[in-house]
């Protein structure tokens, strides 16, 4: 019998900005606590078969892998197509070098959008260019319904609202819920996830005050209560939030609410 766990490790924890921002004096991004020190949004899955998935390339994608020392992924996700989420996809070519094509899986949105944004890649003259370009097969996801990637490992797929687009809320073996810059959780897929009985929710909490595309502070703590997962950990953090403080305040709410990290390692 296999009692190998599954494990999230949060490669980047911050927003759009990442943490420090660039010429704001203020305490968070001054604080000398590396736990303040975010970069763009992505996670990396190892699963208890041996599978290992990346979800989103941040543009600080090629540091946070070679920080981690982590090997080539067997599949990457994609939530959606802002540059904060995508545009590190340019550092998945050296998976490339040695000829074999890397598995990607979006929704069709999204699909569509990174093959007009990055049409070098996906162009059908590219495709033997060899180490010039990443080597990509794309994969369009099916919403709301399991789907069994890589052979082995179960994913269902939901699509969050992110004001004026969608970005896909992904969740593994019914055991772990990816669910970044969204401004709501339909009431649906809500029902859906409080059924699962979720060992880990990582839920968006970019800042305190209301957001028309994010999750704040008090929509994730609502969120996080109804779900129920027997750990939340809440991510896509701002510089509005110290890290101490935040661990302190989640604390009072729920033993086992948690701010993210980079480097935080989770299994599940």
């Amino acid at each position: 019998m296999n009692h190998q766990k599954n494990s999230v490790l949060i490669l980047g924890s911050g927003t759009s900005t990442g943490v420090p921002i660039m010429n704001c004096f203020c305490s968070v991004c001054q604080s000398s606590n590396s736990k303040n020190q975010r970069t763009r949004a992505s996670i990396f899955i190892s699963t208890a078969r041996g599978k290992k998935f990346l979800i989103d390339t941040s543009p600080d994608l090629r540091m946070q892998y070679l920080k981690n020392k982590l090997s080539p992924p067997d599949g990457v996700f994609i939530t959606h197509d802002h540059a904060d989420h995508l545009h590190g996809i340019d550092d998945l070519r050296p998976f490339s070098f040695r000829q074999k094509a890397m598995d990607l899986y979006t929704s069709t949105e999204t699909a569509n959008l990174i093959k007009e944004r990055f049409s070098y890649i996906f162009a059908q003259k590219n495709q033997k260019v060899g180490g010039g370009i990443p080597l990509i097969d794309m994969h369009e996801v099916s919403i709301g319904e399991e789907e069994i990637i890589e052979e082995s490992e179960s994913f269902l797929f939901y699509l969050l609202p992110h004001h004026h687009t969608k970005t896909l809320g992904i969740v593994h073996e019914k055991k772990m819920a990816y669910f970044i810059d969204c401004n709501s959780i339909p009431t649906k897929t809500l029902n859906a996830l409080k059924s699962f009985n979720l060992e880990l929710l990582i839920i968006d909490c970019v800042r305190r005050a209301p957001h028309q595309t994010h999750l704040n502070l008090d929509k994730a703590l609502q969120y996080a209560n109804e779900i129920q997962a027997k750990k939340t950990v809440f991510t896509h953090l701002s510089h509005d939030f110290d890290h101490q403080e935040l661990s302190n305040e989640l604390k009072k709410y729920d033993s086992t609410f948690f701010p993210a990290y980079d480097g935080q390692l989770i299994s599940y």
